[in-house]
């Protein structure tokens, strides 16, 4: 009788413990949809790897901003706006009356701001890539009208193009349930005529949770 006894106490405790899992698991599934819309933003530094830009600018800095859409734990659909401010090289700004506004407009800074949609691949809580194009919009300080219209290949005033990037990166978690740190290295371009401006930096953004 008592191993009876002990043996229904030990069932009556398993159900509850069931029970209560099935209860708690309620509010988590409800939260995790909640989360399954998120905002990043942080700040961006590249440098210019093809040979046009690269002759005549130097170190971009920026800003971007990306509202995600959590689809699956492996893949994340988004969009993503982002702002950079290239600078042209030291002693670079050599110029006379005769300077056609392209030259000019080469030894100048320039401003690029870019929409992409992308997809963004989870590899494990931590690692992730991803790929972005939309479109892109230059402005010249000579300028504005001019854009990136002093690359040879591009027209003199090019200042719409097809924004792309490849991107890699790792989370680093402040809080769980509150938020945390992106760094990823891009590889992204300014296309247009048939011809790409590449650059290669890195993103640092703070990744906020609902």
């Amino acid at each position: 009788m008592k191993k009876i006894s002990v043996l229904l106490l030990a069932t009556a405790l398993l159900q509850g413990q069931f029970i209560a899992a099935q209860t708690n698991g309620e509010p988590s599934n409800a939260a995790l949809e909640k989360k399954s819309v998120y905002f990043e933003s942080g700040i961006n530094a590249s440098l210019p790897v093809h040979i046009q830009m690269y002759r005549t600018h130097r170190m971009g800095i920026g800003i971007n901003a990306r509202v995600g859409k959590i689809v699956s734990r492996k893949v994340e659909l988004g969009i993503r706006f982002d702002y950079d401010y290239r600078f042209i090289k030291k002693n670079t700004r050599i110029l006379t009356a005769e300077s056609t506004l392209a030259e000019r407009a080469s030894h100048n800074n320039f401003s690029l701001f870019c929409i992409k949609p992308n997809i963004q691949f989870n590899m494990n809580s931590h690692w992730f890539w991803g790929a972005e194009t939309g479109i892109g919009y230059a402005l010249s300080d000579e300028d504005p009208k001019i854009g990136l219209g002093y690359v040879s290949e591009y027209a003199s005033d090019q200042q719409f193009g097809l924004c792309s990037g490849l991107y890699m990166g790792r989370y680093f978690v402040i809080n769980p349930k509150i938020n945390k740190i992106g760094i990823s290295m891009n590889l992204t371009q300014f296309l247009a005529l048939g011809h790409a401006e590449n650059s290669l930096g890195f993103k640092l953004n703070y990744r906020f949770l609902n």
